[in-house]
């Protein structure tokens, strides 16, 4: 992750090592954009996805800015994949933008646990299970898939930028997109 007043650049995967790069560095610019008269944040996202409680961590944050005002413009110059995908389409609505040759891959994610007793497996189970509702839930909020259900169980569901405008995983091209802050 790379940061520079108002930008934020994902160039990598949604994992442990990015937490202590991420988090502070956005919560601070967040309070710092809710400052302005015209707060902004461009998120550059740029990943092939990650860990789901990094992610919604992140969503966490990203909802608060934009509940104080802050305008939240998510970007995807090229792969939105798994988490990535979840991220962007959580920018400030007709502030989703994504270039004519980019993709998204919707997907509920992978899960793992080393369960030794039925009980164990019992509760993983669900609590797994409300992490893949979770996940659907967040994209039913944002986005108007159809048929979610039959592409959230595929893991190649890859969506070219042209159905990811149709189906409000994003709003706009790039092309359209002003970078100047």
């Amino acid at each position: 992750m790379q940061y520079n007043d108002g930008n934020l650049f994902f160039l990598t995967d949604f994992d442990d090592n990015m937490e202590a790069n991420l988090v502070l560095p956005l919560i601070k610019e967040v309070q710092n954009q809710r400052e302005r008269l015209y707060g902004r944040i461009d998120l550059y996202i740029n990943s092939f996805g990650g860990y789901r409680h990094l992610v919604f961590q992140l969503i966490s944050i990203i909802e608060n800015a934009k509940r104080e005002g802050v305008m939240v413009r998510t970007i995807v110059p090229d792969v939105a994949y798994s988490a990535g995908s979840i991220l962007a389409v959580t920018g400030s609505e007709g502030e989703r933008y994504i270039e004519k040759t980019a993709e998204h891959l919707i997907h509920y994610g992978i899960t793992g646990s080393a369960e030794t007793t039925p009980e164990q497996l019992e509760r993983n189970y669900v609590q797994k299970n409300e992490g893949f509702k979770k996940i659907r839930r967040h994209y039913e909020k944002y986005c108007d898939i159809p048929e979610i259900d039959s592409l959230m169980n595929d893991d190649s569901a890859f969506i070219p930028a042209s159905k990811c405008i149709k189906w409000g995983l994003a709003d706009k091209y790039m092309e359209k997109f002003d970078i100047d802050p």
